[in-house]
């Protein structure tokens, strides 16, 4: 039985581009890797290695010290430098630079490959800690801290394959040709953190998947593994609404998964942790979706964390026509990139290049005409006409009122303006005004 949750949009889900498109690797990888020290959103990592050092597949080369998460060398070289770089994310930060040999030569110092029959939890956070693993959906907080924190205090596990952000087909590539090590990795997690019950939510197009999940599943035996499609809606990946449309449950204003004893993890970051425990593989590889009316031979790819965005693209063929906007992510939450430049990180599942008719023109917004149509959107049960009329009078004590830490930034009210009107950036920027109000106070 599924449930339903508040609000969501309807764009065009344009994957038809990438879909039957198989993962292809680099015919080349790039000459140079370019690993930032901000990989997650816990902050950044305490580099190992200096310029002048070899590097092998694999091997350790930043460390998690009070924040971050461990960085590991995805080609086989010399790291020439550790400078600022242009980040994905925006801006320059610190990378570590390593220049390819392109002999892929591996790291002997791999962990050993764990026995699931004995994994515990202890072991299961230790590895993911060592491994580098972040949540690769988007969310990029440390996944060891997530998995120490449910531990024995949750009843359903949610492999996270909805994927709903348009254009992109790298989770779904993933769920389709990698299914037995997700199935397997699933199973891995539920015996450790002690679950009744494991679900795999992916949307209702996506059957192809569904049945390749499900001939696996009666093949080994699912246990506590359920397979759920559901009907495309967006935000129906972000962690509050597939909790509500699996469980029936909602997360608390200001509350976590944990309230309601459930605990969201994508579908690649189950994978690599399949890797870390099993095959004692760090994270250094992705899948990633290069895509839009402006790339010349779309495709999915799996590829080195470290590659610069411009080789992908050039792998890709280039532009065949002129680039309206850059995205790394989709187009309803992905980020304006300012630098193809910037290296894929550990949560890029995508580079969406977008021509002028792909997306609504850049024109100046209209006047709010109070149709309600941001509220009815919203999944967060915000009210943005509301929110952007006490942001221009600068009322605090009215901010204060609607709940600004719910907001998830994902874009739905923004979408559906008539009016154009930004909407998502209004509530951001109300956030901050009242964040700075309450601190001067």
């Amino acid at each position: 039985m599924t449930h339903s949750f508040f609000g969501g949009v309807y764009p065009a889900t344009r994957k038809d581009i990438t879909r039957r498109k198989p993962m292809a690797r680099l015919a080349q990888t790039p000459k140079e890797i370019v690993i930032p020290l901000i990989m997650c959103a816990d902050g950044p990592s305490t580099p190992i290695v200096g310029p002048g050092d070899p590097v092998l597949v694999g091997q350790p080369i930043a460390r998690r010290g009070e924040t971050g998460a461990a960085a590991h060398a995805s080609v086989s070289g010399r790291v020439s430098a550790i400078e600022n770089r242009p980040h994905p994310w925006g801006g320059l930060s610190p990378a570590i630079i390593i220049q390819n040999d392109e002999r892929n030569e591996p790291y002997d110092g791999r962990l050993p490959p764990l026995d699931p029959r004995q994994l515990t939890v202890e072991q299961l956070v230790e590895r993911v800690e060592a491994s580098g693993i972040v949540g690769m959906g988007g969310g990029v907080f440390p996944t060891w801290v997530k998995l120490a924190r449910s531990a024995g205090k949750i009843d359903t596990l949610i492999v996270n394959a909805a994927e709903c952000e348009p254009y992109v087909t790298a989770d779904y590539r993933l769920l389709l040709e990698r299914s037995e090590h997700i199935l397997r990795g699933a199973q891995a997690l539920a015996r450790c953190l002690g679950c009744e019950r494991v679900v795999l939510v992916t949307e209702g197009d996506k059957l192809s998947a569904v049945e390749a999940m499900e001939r696996r599943l009666r093949r080994r035996g699912g246990g506590r593994v359920q397979i759920l499609a559901v009907r495309t809606r967006y935000p129906l990946g972000a962690e509050k609404q597939i909790i509500q449309t699996v469980t029936g449950r909602e997360v608390p204003p200001n509350g976590s998964p944990l309230d309601v004893k459930c605990a969201v993890f994508n579908v690649a970051t189950v994978y690599a942790i399949h890797d870390a425990l099993f095959q004692g593989r760090p994270l250094t590889h992705r899948a990633v979706t290069v895509t839009g009316g402006a790339v010349t031979r779309p495709r999915n790819m799996w590829v080195p964390i470290g590659t610069p965005l411009r080789h992908l693209l050039e792998t890709c063929g280039g532009l065949r026509e002129e680039t309206d906007r850059i995205l790394t992510g989709g187009p309803m939450m992905g980020i304006a990139l300012q630098s193809l430049d910037a290296p894929v990180m550990k949560d890029t599942n995508s580079l969406v290049c977008l021509t002028g008719w792909e997306h609504k023109p850049d024109t100046p917004p209209g006047g709010c005409i109070r149709c309600g149509k941001c509220v009815a959107a919203c999944p967060m049960h915000l009210a943005p006409v509301f929110i952007r009329l006490a942001l221009e009078h600068q009322d605090l004590k009215k901010l204060a009122r609607f709940h600004l830490e719910d907001c998830n930034s994902c874009g739905c009210c923004s979408f559906i303006c008539p009016a154009q009107i930004p909407l998502v950036e209004t509530v951001n920027h109300a956030s901050i005004f009242l964040k700075k109000g309450v601190a001067e106070q």
